[in-house]
């Protein structure tokens, strides 16, 4: 596998800015005072010069900001962009419909300060590239900023300005999901409609409310809510609160989180509870058919991890850190079906102590055109080597626990982005007990232009295969693990493989700032039992076509209208051959450190 030339966190010092207020265009603009002249020729790249093709930045940050490197930040200007109209990186655009200003209008601007406790970096604090590339990546993984780019500029002898320029997202966002359509009633049967503001009053706080309708249930009528605070002050943690009530589930709960957002973050974490209620189905290995109807269970869940990173190689071609983390886990059943803790593991009350030493190297390059249609974005490469033990204390006895992780992802020239992962787990009582293994695959090609028209290909596969288990908790094939839109309760097995090749289109046409891309896709699904090659086991497949709508410039999930056929539906299968649902951005795999976790083992 080929390797790039630097393993170091990219940040690009080209970017386009517009000031909010003046409206004439900055390639004009050639003022005396030396910074605004250097602001314009280092950070402002005409759109002439931009396509989105995979020229991947790889370049140090050291190397990016090397005129500036060690000078002393005397002063940090934000620079805020409306969501539509001129942008960070075509700053010459002055083309705005009428729809546009209207959002411009309605929009209020992130505030300063919250840009601010946002950045890795302060007044007086001498320039590193590092930590100026981190702060650019942290901005852009906000859901209500569109892009953002920072630049430092020479002022005097061993000092300089930063400029921090920043475009939002209009964070209002109005939608449905998860419909079905009856055809032989012509009628809708279910389906769901929310509202959100992801940046309420521009201090960085989401709000989200959601209403669910389902014809089949007795109660025809659900609602969720949910309140989030991206970041509390300059700590980077995030809160996070939900409410659930919806048919025969309820939820409510919440969570503070920190994440390794960073190879220099030393200290991550999370601590959270939650109490649901939900409809379960009790199987037995030798009936085809659940042996009740859904009987609700309550559980209470509590985590908490704390993880300290040691920052032990930063240089131009490699940045690795070793991890240390310690985590506790408790759930508690307060209504299980009789007999059920003796029969499955998820039924169990238990508490779980883990801890887990982590080897990781994580770089970024920049591209477009792979999940968010032309918004730059920061895709990871690097490994993770993961070591995890413990003990769990169950109501039936305890046990030890010992697991594995390793992942690996870069680019191989001519070929695309290649990633995988490959994960263990067991306990152990008197021997192996219980366990899985996991292997994992994703594949995305390089962009393929004809044309106008841009095409990528992905590509995934996984194969799971439970270890050691005795009890009934058996894999499935539903739509998140495996066929998205299918649903049997009654296939059960001990070993699974999936696999889905989807073709993308991306169009060059745009409607009031939205993207088009038209896929195609197929999905592929063997289950079996322990004695049978996973091969020759049973197959169950999908294979259609879709599009996704998507404008960069708001909140929106992308928008994804779909037609699936599936060609051997089995008995009691629930099935969705239209969907019409929004669609949140997918993230490749990322190779920093996590919270020491017991691996799924159903």
């Amino acid at each position: 596998m080929f390797f790039f030339v630097s393993w170091d966190v990219v940040a690009t010092a080209s970017v386009g800015l517009r000031d909010t207020i003046p409206q004439r265009s900055m390639y004009n603009y050639n003022p005396s005072r030396r910074w605004v002249r250097e602001l314009r020729n280092i950070i402002i790249v005409s759109p002439k010069n931009e396509s989105e093709t995979d020229t991947f930045n790889i370049r140090s940050p050291n190397d990016i900001y090397l005129e500036t490197l060690g000078r002393t930040i005397t002063e940090i200007q934000i620079v805020r962009v409306n969501p539509f109209g001129a942008s960070i990186t075509d700053s010459s655009y002055n083309r705005t419909s009428w729809l546009g200003r209207a959002g411009n209008a309605i929009h209020v601007n992130t505030r300063e300060y919250v840009i601010r406790n946002a950045l890795m970096f302060k007044e007086g604090d001498a320039i590193d590239g590092f930590r100026l590339a981190y702060s650019e990546r942290y901005l852009r993984s906000m859901e209500y900023i569109g892009d953002a780019r920072i630049a430092a500029i020479p002022v005097a002898d061993n000092e300089a300005k930063i400029i921090v320029a920043v475009q939002d997202n209009l964070p209002y966002s109005l939608g449905g999901g998860d419909v079905s359509f009856d055809y032989s009633e012509l009628e809708f049967t279910r389906g769901s409609v929310y509202l959100a503001n992801k940046n309420v009053l521009g201090f960085g706080i989401e709000m989200q409310a959601r209403a669910f309708v389902d014809r089949e249930k007795d109660n025809l009528m659900g609602y969720s809510a949910m309140l989030r605070a991206s970041q509390i002050g300059r700590s980077l943690i995030s809160f996070q609160a939900d409410y659930l009530d919806r048919f025969e589930n309820q939820l409510y709960g919440f969570e503070f989180r920190r994440d390794f957002y960073t190879p220099a973050t030393k200290y991550a974490g999370r601590f959270s509870y939650y109490n649901a209620q939900t409809p379960v189905r009790s199987y037995h290995y030798k009936r085809e058919r659940p042996t009740t109807d859904p009987a609700i269970i309550g559980y209470e869940q509590w985590d908490a991890w704390l993880g300290r990173s040691f920052h032990i190689s930063k240089n131009s071609l490699q940045n690795r850190n070793i991890t240390v983390s310690f985590g506790m886990q408790r759930v508690y059943f307060s209504d299980v079906p009789e007999d059920a803790s003796d029969r499955y593991y998820r039924f169990q009350n238990r508490t779980t102590l883990l801890s887990s030493l982590t080897f990781s190297q994580q770089a970024f390059y920049n591209a477009s055109l792979i999940y968010q249609y032309g918004r730059t974005e920061d895709i990871p490469y690097g490994y993770l080597f993961s070591i995890i033990g413990g003990r769990e204390i169950n109501e039936r006895y305890t046990r030890p626990y010992i697991g594995s992780t390793f992942s690996l992802g870069n680019f191989v020239p001519y070929v695309g982005y290649l990633s995988g992962a490959i994960s263990y787990g067991a306990f152990f009582n008197k021997g192996a007990d219980q366990g899985v293994l996991d292997v994992e695959m994703n594949y995305f090609s390089n962009l393929y232009v004809t044309g106008n028209v841009r095409q990528r290909t992905f590509i995934n596969g996984q194969y799971t295969r439970q270890l050691f288990n005795w009890l009934e908790d058996q894999l499935v094939i539903d739509g998140e693990h495996g066929i998205p839109g299918f649903r049997n309760d009654s296939i059960l097995g001990r070993h699974r493989l999936n696999l889905s090749v989807e073709q993308n289109v991306f169009l060059p046409r745009e409607f009031l700032g939205f993207r088009f891309a038209v896929y195609a896709f197929s999905y592929l699904s063997w289950l079996g039992g322990y004695n049978e090659p996973i091969i020759f086991s049973n197959l169950y497949s999908s294979i259609g076509l879709g599009v996704r709508l998507r404008n960069n410039r708001l909140v929106f999930n992308t928008i994804q209208i779909q037609f699936a056929y599936f060609p051997n539906i089995p008995k009691n299968s629930k099935f969705r051959d239209f969907t019409f649902s929004g669609e949140k951005m997918l993230k490749p795999r990322d190779f920093m450190p996590n919270a020491p976790e017991i691996m799924p083992l159903y």
